[in-house]
């Protein structure tokens, strides 16, 4: 009988074991181990008495009551590391305001999509591969004032057509949201920092550069867009950032995987000083030195970025041009700076610093002298656009809308009769000379100095940290 009675309870207890471990949600296999570890030091109390029966259900019952809880409280610490984790990980978003043909707006008349993988419509729409969407002022989908496309798969990407860039038309990785409103339609691209920096290394530095220097401008790039996240200056116009030169050009030039690699390979590296992100500035070419902030007018030099020597883009054309300026093309730009001037007699350059390059720039008019301080007018108004320049190999290119640097002295020309026709502009250099020269940066590389030696040569007093403890997603 008392036999009968123990094979019973026997079949109880691993009923009651099935029970608990079934509670013990994930744990059960760990829930289960430990009773039936407590089991097998019960079984020699249950051969010898038979009144001790009810007394060790009890227990077995308290065990898996307490099994339980410790059970329970280990998966709740877990699920909260698990979050904690989960949010460490969580990509930063970024939103990208996406500007027409030309970058000369942020407003579209219209935007065409073509869908490259499955994409969803935020009025529960599909898109598949291959299909168009053609979005205008007049679209049924614009009703509540903005529609958003997302990607339904993993590496789908919208195709926006009626966009024109280096690349041909750019393809986004992420969500793409169009607005309207009364002076037409923004697009803007939401999708993880770390893709971002997928479009825009590549067209800020060519993916041929040596891995070294495509690892530099990629944390230069991250930190650089890390002060503008934390400005947020475009919030207004939904986003945090444009893709043009006034931040970092974003998708003029298509993803390569060189400058993809770079990218993952510093992943969430930025430049600090003093544990807050610098203003990571770069330029393509130097004339042999680099500039301080100054050039912007700063009222003292930031600590960072201090005048360095640069030899290492020597042998680049940019490194030293010409080219010729009529005193009727200087005309033409300085028009377009101050109303009512009709000719100009002459130019001449004010304070000019080794370091900083032409700061001030005189001309004279019918209207009075015209005096300019900023690097970005100096070069405006010595655009030497439709022109040809001659760089130091010999080769000739195209004048843009702004002269090539601010690093440069005037020689006059003049006619047969000695009259002042213009000027001959000697200059070094290419773009506005403050922080790291990515000229350099590749010289540098190929001469076997890691990115680290790059960037700590161009800035001054920096440590690498992570972008994730001075930005949160959710703060983004």
């Amino acid at each position: 009988m008392k036999w009968k009675i123990l094979i019973i309870l026997a079949a109880l207890v691993g009923i009651l074991i099935v029970w608990c471990a079934g509670k013990a949600g994930e744990e059960r296999e760990t829930a289960e181990s430990e009773i039936l570890k407590e089991f097998v030091l019960k079984e020699n109390e249950w051969a010898s008495a038979a009144e001790v029966v009810s007394s060790l259900k009890d227990s077995i019952q308290e065990l898996a009551n307490d099994t339980i809880t410790e059970v329970a409280g280990a998966a709740e610490t877990a699920g909260q590391k698990n979050a904690a984790i989960e949010e460490e990980s969580q990509e930063l978003p970024i939103r990208v305001l996406v500007m027409d043909n030309g970058y000369s707006s942020y407003y579209h008349d219209g935007i065409t999509i073509e869908f490259q993988g499955t994409c969803q419509g935020s009025g529960g729409e599909t898109y598949q591969t291959g299909e168009t969407l053609e979005l205008t002022g007049d679209s049924t989908q614009l009703g509540e004032g903005s529609y958003t496309l997302s990607p339904g798969e993993d590496k789908a990407c919208m195709k926006v057509t009626s966009l024109s860039r280096g690349q041909g038309a750019p393809s986004y990785r992420g969500s793409l949201t169009v607005y309207r409103d009364e002076n037409g339609l923004r697009l803007v691209n939401t999708l993880p920092l770390e893709e971002y920096l997928y479009g825009v290394v590549p067209s800020e530095m060519p993916a041929s550069y040596p891995e070294e220097a495509l690892k530099a401008q990629a944390v230069c790039a991250r930190t650089y867009v890390c002060v503008q996240m934390m400005n947020s200056s475009l919030e207004n116009l939904g986003a945090q950032v444009d893709d043009s030169v006034s931040y970092q050009v974003y998708q003029n030039s298509g993803e390569a995987e060189a400058a993809s690699q770079a990218v993952r390979e510093t992943a969430g590296e930025i430049l600090l000083n003093n544990g807050s992100p610098i203003n990571a500035y770069y330029f393509s070419t130097s004339h042999g030195k680099t500039s301080t902030d100054q050039v912007w007018a700063a009222s003292a030099p930031s600590s960072y970025l201090q005048s360095v020597e640069c030899t290492y883009d020597s042998q680049e054309p940019w490194y030293q041009w010409e080219v010729d300026l009529s005193l009727g093309k200087i005309l033409e730009n300085v028009q377009g700076m101050f109303e009512g001037v009709s000719s100009v007699s002459g130019v001449e350059t004010g304070e000019e610093e080794n370091d900083s390059g032409v700061l001030k720039l005189v001309i004279h008019t019918d209207q009075g002298d015209k005096e300019i301080h900023s690097e970005y007018d100096i070069r405006t108004a010595l655009a030497p656009k439709g022109l040809s320049i001659t760089r130091q190999d010999g080769s000739q290119v195209m004048g843009s809308s702004l002269l090539p640097s601010a690093y440069f002295t005037l020689q006059e020309l003049r006619d047969e009769k000695g009259g002042l026709t213009g000027y001959k502009v000697l200059g070094g250099g290419y773009g506005h000379g403050v922080g790291m020269s990515q000229n350099g940066a590749k010289g540098m590389a190929d001469a076997g100095k890691n990115y680290q030696e790059i960037l700590t040569y161009f800035y001054k007093d920096v440590e690498i940290g992570n972008i994730n403890d001075i930005v949160k997603a959710g703060d983004s």
